[in-house]
């Protein structure tokens, strides 16, 4: 194979970030979306793109599928598992040993620890809807690939934000009147440049199965994120209230009922990758210009 081919399941935002990339250095690139209006504007940006359906198989993604290098996979999960899966393993397994297989997870599979930190070795033991459907299919996956000797590289990144997708106009615009949760629940992070250059990096190291958390050094509640927002750009402190007082939303609520430390201690070990942002912190500085 003389040049090489990404296929993308589920062309978001992070494996369009990827796409694009790869295309500068000319790589051919083949996705997927779910509608009509998503395919036409990623084929205005050079990507050959087809519609996805979960209740059946496109003969035209099997035939790309098997002439590809590399495979991404990033569509989100439901409650029976990954759905590419169903219709797409076989071509998959068929691809050549050397092919690249990536599969985007997140560190919601590792479920509640508190302030205690997390590792690659720990059990995940996920308690959100989110969480359990991410870890159902990463299982799949890995038996997959076990079954056929396939290496395939796992992702869990943390929330990911990015220059088009950021809190800090939640922060700037006074219209938007959702309280801050003041408990002090901390999260990490990663900006989408050092997510697409993790995946990046992990292609030249696939000679074995890999999980990587991918998220920044310094853990940070949504609380200190908007003191740090409103005080560089001179803004009034936003609403707050306490977690168990708050009206929210279920997705919300899920989003809050977990808490743990997650470590990056293999992207750096095993990758040799340096993170450009280390915190939300400078992110938001990059973000900002300052």
């Amino acid at each position: 194979m003389n040049r090489k081919k990404l296929f993308c399941f589920g062309m978001g935002k992070v494996a369009l970030q990827l796409s694009l990339k790869l295309i500068e250095e000319g790589w051919n690139v083949y996705g997927t979306c779910r509608s009509e209006e998503r395919r036409k504007i990623l084929e205005s940006k050079g990507l050959k793109v087809k519609n996805f359906f979960p209740d059946k198989k496109i003969p035209d993604i099997s035939e790309e599928l098997l002439n590809s290098s590399h495979v991404l996979i990033s569509i989100p999960p439901n409650s029976n598992g990954c759905l590419v899966i169903k219709w797409y393993e076989r071509e998959i397994c068929n691809l050549l040993n050397s092919t690249w297989l990536g599969y985007i997870s997140s560190t919601s599979v590792y479920g509640h620890h508190g302030e205690n930190w997390v590792d690659e070795l720990t059990n995940p033991s996920p308690k959100t809807k989110m969480g359990i459907n991410r870890l159902i299919s990463e299982n799949q996956w890995r038996l997959v690939c076990k079954k056929n000797s396939i290496n395939l590289q796992i992702f869990r990144p943390g929330g990911i934000y990015s220059a088009m997708s950021n809190q800090i106009e939640r922060f700037r615009n006074s219209s938007i009147h959702e309280p801050i949760i003041k408990d002090n629940i901390k999260f990490n992070r990663i900006h989408q440049d050092d997510l697409v250059g993790v995946i990046l990096s992990s292609f030249k190291h696939n000679n074995e199965s890999n999980i990587f958390n991918v998220v920044d050094d310094k853990p940070a509640s949504t609380w200190e994120q908007a003191q740090f927002v409103c005080e560089i750009l001179s803004l009034n402190l936003p609403e707050n209230t306490k977690l168990d007082t708050a009206t929210l939303s279920e997705k919300q609520k899920e989003f809050y009922k977990e808490m743990k430390l997650v470590k990056n201690d293999l992207i750096k070990k095993k990758l040799g990758y340096k993170l450009l942002y280390p915190s939300y912190k400078d992110g938001f500085r990059s973000i900002l210009g300052l």
